[in-house]
């Protein structure tokens, strides 16, 4: 697969990271307690208990979770949260970890003819002088990740966490190769896709959870040569989320 493909991919979901938190206005909030009735005291990510608020939700949410929301206010009204979708555990995990790669850490690894030993290397000398518990299962969950042919980076742009994850598969009956894609954006919310070549081109396509996070993406392809399709998608997960119950619980 052309190495350029995921560099449009990169490029996409990275674009001004500080202009997507802005025009979207994506919110990550923690759920402190249920009050009943669909009401919930949350507080944004990092804020202090004081700054803790009630809110109504259109969905069901656990307390405990950490969720990506917007957030609705009316005149008179409780504040409203909209379409939360709840933050998969490697995009937590890995962000409270010192475990990440930078943009251009990432474009060399992609560049590289074996991505996987690279990072599999990386995480083995990070394993051996990894010094509490936290730190050496989220090195052990990025093992496992690749144990099972998906690659899963934490990154960090501009100040902001993500989580990429890609895949690579092979159709034995066309001969053909694709990669599938799957990023948790701090200022994006989820998004899932596919990249593959056709006839000697290439085509992307990603889904998105909120209707804002793709406005703002599909204002960013204007200057793309690569066919990319953006649509709507209610329920979209990790490629591989490990099972940390299969890692032994090891004192260091």
């Amino acid at each position: 697969m052309n190495i350029s493909a995921l560099s449009t991919i990169l490029n996409l979901v990275t674009t001004n990271p500080n202009e997507a938190k802005a025009l979207v206005k994506l919110l990550s909030i923690d759920v402190l307690k249920s009050l009943g009735d669909g009401k919930y005291l949350v507080s944004e990510k990092n804020s202090s208990a004081k700054d803790a608020l009630t809110a109504q939700s259109d969905k069901p949410l656990n307390e405990g979770e950490r969720y990506w929301a917007l957030l609705s206010h009316k005149k008179n009204e409780l504040p409203k949260l909209l379409n939360p979708m709840k933050q998969p555990l490697p995009f937590q995990n890995l962000q409270s970890s010192s475990l990440e790669y930078s943009l251009k850490d990432l474009q060399t690894i992609l560049s590289s003819k074996n991505p996987q030993n690279i990072v599999k290397y990386d995480l083995l000398e990070q394993l051996n002088s990894a010094t509490n518990k936290d730190e050496f299962t989220n090195i052990a969950s990025m093992l496992l990740s690749l144990q099972n042919q998906t690659l899963t980076i934490p990154l960090n742009y501009q100040g902001y966490f993500s989580i990429l994850q890609f895949k690579k598969r092979y159709n034995k009956q066309t001969k053909k190769t694709a990669i599938d894609f799957y990023a948790s954006l701090e200022f994006l919310g989820p998004i899932s896709g596919l990249i593959w070549l056709d006839e000697g081109k290439i085509s992307i396509e990603l889904s998105v959870a909120f209707e804002r996070s793709k406005q703002f993406l599909q204002n960013s392809i204007n200057d793309i040569s690569y066919g990319v399709k953006i649509s709507l998608l209610e329920k979209i997960e990790p490629l591989y989320n490990a099972n940390m119950e299969c890692i032994l619980d090891i004192s260091i």
